[in-house]
């Protein structure tokens, strides 16, 4: 079957018409500016992404979603990875993290269809079953044709990662779950924020910017100031939808994970209170070839020593050095 046939096929299964793909896809690859009118998506600038090799639309039935690529061809000779951010995650929150493991893995960082970089059309689901089929779509339109990959996924999108196992054809040879939940923790408070219209979500967003900027300047070097980045480029809409849903998520299958037959490292961090090592330590126990590494913080997760931890954990598994 050929790209077109297999892009009208894909039309006409999701009810997406031509014409509306065609509208999305005008101005690809993203300059990283959008019209205001356009899904109400706002510029996105950040400072990793000059620094990308490759910028990729990724069309799925019902979302067209972003994927960066950091590493050139000449990391070839090792496994891709797929990494899948958490919840509130931009490229900027790990700018220690992917050029360093870009240095020897063609690195996909991708974007489901919460991030701000996704183009919905009004009404499409935010659900974590969406969430988990983006993550197996950008999969197949990424690092599967390679035949060997790896999966590097973190807090809600370790999550997600593992809801969408099932779905990766080929599977992946390994998978490094950072901070992951069992059940997201979202306060309940976030159920205001349900019927708010637009304008008031919008003036919502404008009073938190100021702590959020605070945040940002006091904790960017850790890693932790990536909020306010979010914050002031999010679509309030999606914050909420999102927000909601991992509010009503049940919590994660503990007994789907004995169907994950790779090698599987769990880093958790026992100082978080937002990511609890406690289960962390649980899905690792549960994985069949789990094994768990206290990271200790958040900012160790998403520094140079997760990823020379991480390194050593692919090279010890013959799982990174090449096919």
């Amino acid at each position: 079957m050929s790209g077109d046939e297999a892009g009208e096929r894909l039309v006409r299964g999701s009810g997406v018409d031509a014409a509306w793909w065609a509208q999305q896809c005008r101005d690809l690859p993203w300059g990283w500016r959008v019209r205001e009118s356009e899904w109400g998506r706002r510029d996105i600038p950040d400072p990793l992404l000059p620094w990308r090799d490759e910028v990729r639309a990724v069309r799925a039935p019902d979302a067209l979603m972003r994927a960066l690529l950091f590493g050139g061809a000449s990391n070839a000779a090792a496994d891709p990875v797929l990494f899948v951010p958490g919840w509130s995650s931009t490229p900027y929150s790990w700018r220690k993290t992917l050029p360093a493991l870009a240095a020897r893995h063609r690195t996909w960082y991708v974007e489901t269809r919460e991030k701000a970089s996704s183009r919905l059309r009004p009404g499409d689901q935010l659900t974590v079953a969406d969430m988990a089929a983006d993550v197996a779509e950008l999969a197949r339109q990424t690092v599967a044709p390679t035949g060997r990959y790896g999966v590097i996924a973190a807090s809600t999108g370790a999550v997600l990662a593992l809801h969408a196992h099932p779905l990766l054809d080929p599977p992946p040879a390994w998978i490094i779950l950072l901070l992951p939940h069992v059940a997201a923790p979202v306060p309940s408070a976030a159920r205001v924020l349900w019927p708010c219209p637009p304008s008031v979500l919008e003036i919502l967003r404008w009073v938190m910017l100021p702590g959020a900027r605070y945040v940002h300047r006091r904790r960017r070097a850790n890693g932790l100031g990536g909020f306010y980045r979010v914050l002031r480029t999010a679509d309030p809409g999606k914050l909420r939808q999102s927000l909601l849903t991992w509010q009503a998520y049940p919590g994660l299958d503990l007994d789907v994970l004995a169907a994950v037959r790779c090698p599987c490292l769990v880093i958790g961090a026992s100082r978080d209170r937002l990511h609890p090592a406690a289960a962390a330590r649980l899905i690792a126990d549960r994985l069949p070839r789990g094994v768990f590494v206290d990271g200790r913080t958040t900012a160790w997760g998403h520094g140079l020593e997760m990823v020379a931890t991480a390194m050593s954990w692919i090279g010890a598994t013959g799982r990174g050095a090449g096919r």
